[in-house]
């Protein structure tokens, strides 16, 4: 049953992307087993070409006592000194290098779940073999990896119980041990140091509380050592796109107070911290606009920067998901949409990464949906591919596994995602009664946990939709629009005995709409999304503000036609 599509069909500057063949499977209506959904070949790729770096503009200005020595790269994959990137495109890790082509990143462990983020910390081990790389699962599992090269990375550790930090981040060394250290941030806004050892099976001490209501920022970009004291510092930006820098104090258990050093910092999706870039000793950081283009701003010391210069062509880095070393909150599960027409056949609408959907592909057999109860919700498994979930004579199928049966009470089910806080796939289904349950998925997506009831009244919606987390707490979120046409949020809490918090009004005329649909996040900046279509058929997207209070920005038109759908999921 699972749905196995093009992840990413946009390439980006330094890589292309070629989709294989999609293949259908035989159904007919009258089939005693549920409709299989289509399965799609392994993508392929080619190594991205390098990635150009301009040349030295000179020593650190105005920073007394600084040289221009370049500070220690956190992220040097070919050793030329400056740091590289790896990114994630669906499901695999590529790198783009300043001096050679990129590659697959490679890792040697067997593990195979989802990379959500990865964070790049240096020479941990200081004997200049190659750089330390961890990479967080969307189980919570944080590993390290040794000697890492543009197409390698070796096992060293990996440590569960992460997933209960959004933000997981290096800012460098901040304990003065020439190592890297790194911060997590909890959703309640708690930041905890964990200050590097050196020692490959045990690369932390134990973590220690930095301070409190640092929930207020969607992005924390660690930067290194930018003010010439020898230590790491860091960005943080609000939703509103204010950028405030913070520069160590000698400890790692507390920061200086924070300074603001730019507005306007919203126009971007991804931003990200790619140390000394220029060799003139203050690191620099690279920000992609929502429509893919990717710029540079060079260091000047203490946080601020020059005017930004663009990086390759425009739009041309829309392809990668998520960058190494960046500061957003990375999203996973569900980016894009199914769409059904009215004679059953299925299509599949991959995100683009900058808010609109690319060509629909074809996923099942023709007409072959006809007449079935479906719905699509995030990811179930390991694969971090949304899957398909159908009702079919009372049992409920999907991710190739039969659930069991009573399922003919169901008549809606949203998937948003991990909803208790262990990094699997949740969903939650309203019966005909007005109750909603939950149901939380085993680390395989192949089993269901005891559901839980959250609660009643539920039929007072006739719509409930949601993936991902749409208020940058890393939280997922469900909507849901009452009859009279009132969108309500209910904000997730991560804990599966209360998984939501009291709803709070989004606004009025959502009775306009003839379908919503939750694609998780189109626009590459972590924050789940929401599609609407009116009577005649014209798509609106609903960017994700990152604010509970103020949900969603004004709405977008980016296509027409979708009347010829009966549904979209």
């Amino acid at each position: 049953m699972r749905s196995q599509r093009a992840r990413r069909l946009a390439g980006c500057t330094a890589l292309a992307v070629s989709a294989g063949m999609l293949l259908a499977s035989p159904a007919s209506a009258d089939s005693p087993t549920p409709r299989p959904t289509a399965e799609k070949p392994a993508q392929t790729f080619t190594a991205p070409s390098q990635r150009a770096v301009p040349q030295t503009e000179g020593a650190r200005a105005g920073v007394a006592g600084v040289t221009a020595e370049r500070p220690p790269s956190r992220s040097d994959l070919d050793g030329d000194g400056q740091s590289d990137i790896i990114m994630r495109i669906g499901g695999e890790l590529h790198t783009a290098t300043t001096n050679s082509e990129g590659a697959e990143f490679y890792r040697n462990d067997g593990d195979t779940s989802f990379i959500k983020d990865v964070i790049p910390i240096g020479d941990q081990d200081l004997n200049g073999s190659g750089p330390e790389v961890l990479t967080l699962s969307k189980f919570g599992l944080l590993s390290l990896y040794g000697d890492s090269t543009p197409s390698y990375g070796d096992f060293r550790w990996s440590g569960p119980g992460w997933q209960v930090y959004n933000k997981v981040f290096s800012p460098g060394d901040i304990s003065g041990d020439g190592r890297a250290d790194v911060l997590a941030r909890t959703p309640a806004g708690e930041l905890w140091v964990y200050v590097s050892t050196g020692t490959p099976n045990a690369p932390f001490h134990a973590p220690k509380l930095v301070g409190k209501g640092w929930h207020v920022y969607d992005q924390l970009i660690g930067l290194g050592d930018s003010d010439g004291d020898g230590l790491g510092d860091f960005l943080a930006r609000t939703p509103s796109g204010v950028l405030f820098y913070y520069g160590s104090t000698g400890s790692p258990y507390s920061v200086k107070a924070r300074k603001e050093v730019g507005r306007g910092w919203q126009q971007y999706n991804q931003i990200i911290g790619v140390d000394d870039d220029n060799a003139n000793g203050i690191p620099d950081v690279l920000a992609r606009g929502v429509d893919g283009t990717l710029y540079e701003y060079f260091g000047t010391g203490s946080g601020y920067y020059t005017s930004r210069r663009q990086v390759g062509s425009a739009g041309g880095w829309a392809g990668v998901d998520q960058f190494s070393g960046t500061g957003n909150i990375p999203a996973h599960g569900k980016e894009g949409m199914v769409a059904r027409t009215k004679g059953g056949t299925l299509f599949w609408y991959n995100s683009l990464n900058n808010g609109r959907l690319a060509a629909r592909a074809q996923i099942s057999d023709d007409n072959g949906w006809y007449g079935a109860t479906l719905f699509e919700v995030n990811s179930l498994g390991r694969d971090g591919v949304s899957d398909t979930l159908e009702i079919y004579n009372g049992h409920l199928y999907g991710n190739e596994v039969d659930f069991g049966g009573g399922w003919g009470a169901i008549d809606q089910i949203a998937g948003p995602g991990d909803l208790n806080g262990d990094g699997t796939g949740d969903f939650v289904a309203r019966d005909r009664d007005g109750v909603l349950w939950l149901y939380r998925s085993n680390y395989d997506g192949t089993a269901l946990h005891a559901r839980v009831r959250v609660g009643s009244g539920w039929n007072a919606y006739d719509r409930i939709v949601g993936s991902g987390d749409l208020t940058s707490d890393g939280l997922n979120d469900l909507v849901a629009r009452a009859k009279d046409g009132t969108l309500y949020l209910y904000q997730g809490t991560g804990q599966a005995g209360y998984p939501f918090k009291s709803r709070v009004k989004i606004g009025g005329g959502w009775n306009a709409y003839a379908k919503i649909v939750a694609p998780g996040d189109i626009t590459g900046d972590g924050r789940a999304d929401l599609l609407a279509v009116n009577s005649g058929g014209e798509l609106f997207r609903y960017t994700g503000n990152g604010e509970a209070g103020w949900v969603f920005k004004p709405r977008a038109s980016i296509g027409t036609g979708y009347q010829i759908y009966n549904g979209l999921y």
